[in-house]
């Protein structure tokens, strides 16, 4: 993938001192490659300089290059607007007096000045996380006014680079703003493209890249300016990644026995609550505590070490101080023992040595084929075997049934959370695993895309221990029919090195994530609010044939409110076929407002509602039923239930909404176990509503 000949260079320049590549040498190599470039020379001498402005026509612009300059503008390293010779003469000398001042010797670089027109910066960067990625965003004076920019990651192809430019707030202005021409968007896809080709063939050697600002007319695009910045040190394959390993996983959550490293008998302690979490209520396996200064824990035998166990247990959880972390491995693969479970807490959190005992423990994990989840995370729970490593009670916190949702996250709050709301739903396996020594969150989705228990996987994301690990899981589970739901924080924009990249300034930034993830298929959210409702409109409800939604309720106002974010959910209120609305204007009395959004008013039964839910049902125009129901309202009688249970099974997916008190909830819990889900607030509603399309869109088809 790599260019031999670019490679070189890259080379030459490093050893050299130079960090940059020169711009007439950047584009160079894209003019060697198709990709539009004004055409420009080198001017050795002001007689260079005035033929070629003569053969190429004025207006040109003439610059300073160099390996050593960051910033031309900074050292009045440009002029622009060079109309006749006259003025040529005056900007080379100019330029001649500036190069003297700067280290280097900066050449002198002439070129056809591109007319004006809507502006677009592409870059490319070298990513901590993902590797190699592209960005498009708004150029000019917009740039870093709007922040409008979209990543992928390298290699792209023309349709996302397509797609990237269609989801820019800029988009309008390359179609044509208020009576302008529109840009040659073909053109400027095949631009981009090329610099995405670029960046595949020097990413070894590149730190970013700007191509700012790139200049879309109606004739073709054109880059203006360019600049490579190169790392200090060639890179090892920045495409590599580990693969997902899922050797070992089912260990966590369907375990014939386990041993607890650090059980207690002392109540509210950590290993106390794990064992009663064991011993006192669903899980079916046999348990061995392990506590040299304890016969027996709540009325089961203790064991001094794991070597006195009477049979090997499949899971280990450790509860003592991690420091003993190393040595436990060690024992655990002389007994062959593969699974550990950490809970203990205090790693690379604290530091120092601390953290270098996180590193041996991964370094020998990998050595004795050992699979930990951990350190400091609170465990792993499964819908169906009911094992429950937990170490929070029972009382205080609800093991749901078995469903199909599985999560995994890095906080055990947001676990505990998930748990909770999935009472009525259920969960099919649950996972915090914390400072993922070993396994993380693309071993997590690789194998749950296998488990037959699981339909959605949901992921709390704080960072990504591998990203393109990752996204690679994440692919594999939508092969496989399983949607991935994301809720990533930590958005705040990284302090970036603003002074040498535009592009840079995004580095480790929110974007790159948002970018990456939609180029997986996966689904993203914004809060673990809207990431619940999401998996549970997934689990429960076929995928959306498209974004195209009918609302109905019994009281307008959340109607209203969900209208307001569906154009930053891509959901669009579709206009009812004339049948639909003829059909109900008959059925109903006059005051009923039979357009969508439809109104039933406060005066609507439950008949009324399965009478409009058929009727969009049969409408081809709709893709998504969204029914906001008031239960507060009496004519609205409990047969609800039993209408939406005839409609469950249906081909497009309903999703409903109700807000309020004790009764509400009750009625949504009936609801949703006929197979209806039903949130709790508008805002989560309309991004289940999105995921639903979402996935419709970029699911595997039969």
């Amino acid at each position: 993938m790599v260019d031999a000949g670019l490679a070189e260079v890259c080379r030459e320049t490093l050893a050299e001192g130079g960090l940059l590549i020169p711009e007439n040498t950047v584009k160079e190599w894209l003019r060697d490659r198709g990709v539009s470039v004004p055409p420009g020379r080198v001017a050795d001498t002001l007689e260079m300089a005035i033929e070629f402005a003569r053969k190429v026509s004025y207006p040109v612009v003439m610059k300073l290059v160099s390996d050593r300059m960051l910033h031309k503008t900074e050292v009045r390293g440009v002029v622009v607007g060079i109309e006749d010779e006259s003025a040529l003469r005056r900007a080379y000398h100019r330029l001649e007096d500036a190069a003297d001042m700067i280290p280097g010797a900066p050449e002198i670089y002439v070129e056809l000045q591109v007319p004006p027109g809507p502006e677009v910066i592409v870059g490319l960067q070298n990513d901590e996380h993902f590797g190699p990625v592209l960005m498009v965003g708004t150029g000019g004076t917009y740039t870093d006014l709007l922040k409008d920019v979209a990543f992928r990651t390298l290699p792209v192809t023309e349709t996302e680079v397509l797609q990237m430019l269609e989801g820019l707030q800029g988009w309008q202005l390359l179609k044509g703003f208020r009576g302008a021409p529109a840009s040659n968007v073909d053109s400027l896809v095949k631009l981009v493209t090329g610099i995405a080709k670029l960046g595949v063939e020097i990413a070894p050697f590149l730190d970013s890249a700007d191509f700012n600002p790139v200049i879309a007319l109606p004739g073709g695009a054109w880059i203006v300016d360019a600049k490579i910045t190169l790392a200090r040190e060639e890179l090892p394959d920045p495409f590599a990644f580990e693969r997902p390993r899922t050797d070992h996983l089912g260990g966590f959550f369907d375990p014939a026995s386990v041993a607890v490293v650090g059980a207690s008998a002392s109540p509210g302690k950590i290993g106390n609550v794990v064992v009663d979490s064991l011993v006192n209520h669903e899980f079916k396996g046999k348990v061995f505590p392990v506590n040299p200064g304890r016969e027996e824990i709540m009325g089961v035998k203790c064991y001094p070490s794991l070597e006195a166990l009477p049979e090997r247990p499949d899971l280990v959880v450790m509860v003592v101080d991690l420091a003993e972390g190393p040595e436990l491995l060690e024992r655990m693969a002389s007994l062959e023992i593969h699974n550990l479970l950490v809970i203990s807490g205090g790693g690379k959190e604290l530091g120092g040595d601390r953290e270098k005992v996180e590193e041996e423990m991964a370094a020998l994990a990998r050595e004795r084929d050992v699979r930990i989840v951990g350190p400091n995370c609170i465990g792993a729970f499964d819908g169906e075997t009911r094992f429950d490593s937990f170490f929070y009670s029972h009382e205080r916190v609800a093991r749901p049934p078995a469903g199909k949702m599985a999560c995994i996250t890095q906080s055990g709050t947001w676990g505990c959370a998930f748990l909770e709301w999935a009472r009525t739903t259920g969960v099919s396996k649950m996972v915090s695993y914390g400072n993922r020594v070993d396994v993380d969150e693309g071993d997590l989705i690789a194998y749950l895309s296998g488990d037959p228990s699981t339909s959605v996987i949901g992921s709390y994301v704080e960072g990504l221990s591998g990203g393109r690990k990752f996204l690679a899981a994440a692919k594999g589970a939508a092969k496989n029919g399983k949607p991935v739901v994301v809720f990533k924080t930590g958005r705040n924009e990284r302090s970036a090195e603003a002074a040498v990249s535009h592009t840079g300034a995004y580095g480790g930034s929110y974007e790159v994530y948002a970018g990456a993830l939609e180029q997986a298929g996966i689904i993203t959210t914004d809060s673990f609010h809207e990431l619940f409702g999401a998996c549970k409109a997934l689990a429960m409800q076929p995928a959306a044939a498209g974004p195209r939604a009918a609302m109905l309720s019994n009281g307008a106002g959340p109607m209203v409110n969900a209208l307001d974010l569906f154009p930053v959910r891509g959901l669009e209120l579709v206009t009812l076929e004339g049948e639909s609305v003829t059909k109900m204007r008959d059925h109903f009395s006059f005051f009923y407002l039979v357009e969508n959004p439809v109104d039933v008013t406060g005066s609507a039964s439950a008949e009324d509602y399965e009478f409009v839910i058929r009727t969009l049902l049969a409408d081809e125009k709709v893709d998504i039923i969204m029914p906001f129901f008031v239960f507060q309202d009496t004519p609205l009688d409990e047969s609800i239930v039993e209408r939406m249970e005839l409609l469950a099974g249906s081909d497009k997916p309903i999703l409903g909404c109700a807000i309020g008190g004790d009764y509400s909830r009750r009625m949504s819990a009936r609801l949703e176990a006929v197979g209806i889900p039903v949130m709790d607030d508008v805002t989560q509603w309309v991004a289940a509503a999105a995921a639903l399309a979402r996935w419709g869109k970029v699911k595997p088809k039969k």
